[in-house]
């Protein structure tokens, strides 16, 4: 397939719906903005179309995973929710692109109810409600660093479970939840790495499933807007579908 980051995951989309999803390797050769591109470098896609090209004729299947929700949306590299809300999708000014865009969030807008599985977590935010420090990784002393909430942030009051454990709750505001698919050497691990940011606290965790509720929210998959919704859970999906990519000596 010729296109973006937004073609790559439609095909995906489609072909995790119909069933079909890893049954054949995708192709991709990347055209479309830097930005409309993030992902596909990320997954070692050539950026030059002649380089591309040639990975889709001569080079070898890599097996990587998908964030797959409950609504049966796909994203490729993560999900970020934000206490302020989404943001505008980027490289989608109007047209058929803002079309599809509205379409997708109308996809994924149903919520269902999250389901906790078993536990595969780091270590677990114990900050009070008005304290200074992040648990998780400390600092070259070892000792918990002092972190400074980001300005224009905004909070949310949500539950959010990774694999069955409870990393925030409603009573305690969070300012940033991202759930990323790892990259390079770590990908195809079947585990996501999730970042939640609270007023005074930063927790780091992975796990192969990540349940969040509240009152509302949005959400960007891939950085495109989707919801508001009450409930969503993303799971990985693990070396479901495969990419061609450049024949390299780390090539499996």
């Amino acid at each position: 397939m010729i296109g973006s980051d937004l073609a790559l995951q439609r095909v995906l989309q489609a072909l995790y719906r119909q069933r079909e999803l890893g049954a054949d390797p995708v192709g991709l050769v990347p055209v479309g903005r830097p930005e409309e591109l993030a992902a596909a470098r990320a997954l070692g896609v050539p950026g030059a179309p002649v380089a591309a090209a040639r990975a889709v004729l001569t080079g070898a299947a890599r097996k990587l995973d998908l964030l797959v929700d409950d609504g049966g949306g796909v994203a490729l590299g993560g999900v970020r929710i934000s206490g302020g809300g989404t943001r505008r999708a980027v490289g989608l000014p109007g047209g058929w692109r803002s079309l599809w865009a509205k379409l997708a969030a109308a996809e994924q807008a149903t919520a269902l109810t999250p389901e906790p599985t078993g536990v595969r977590t780091g270590p677990e935010d114990t900050g009070g409600a008005g304290g200074s420090t992040r648990t998780g990784r400390g600092g070259p002393s070892g000792r918990p660093e002092r972190i400074e909430p980001a300005r224009g942030e905004h909070s949310a009051r949500l539950r959010v479970e990774a694999d069955g454990r409870l990393l925030a709750d409603v009573h305690r505001p969070v300012r940033v939840v991202q759930v990323t698919l790892p990259s390079g050497a770590a990908a195809g691990e079947g585990v996501m790495e999730i970042v939640v940011r609270a007023p005074g606290a930063l927790l780091r965790a992975r796990a192969a499933s990540i349940s969040v509720a509240g009152r509302g929210f949005g959400y960007e998959a891939d950085g495109r807007a989707v919801g508001p919704v009450r409930a969503r859970t993303w799971t990985v999906h693990a070396g479901c579908w495969g990419l061609l990519l450049p024949v390299t000596q780390d090539t499996p």
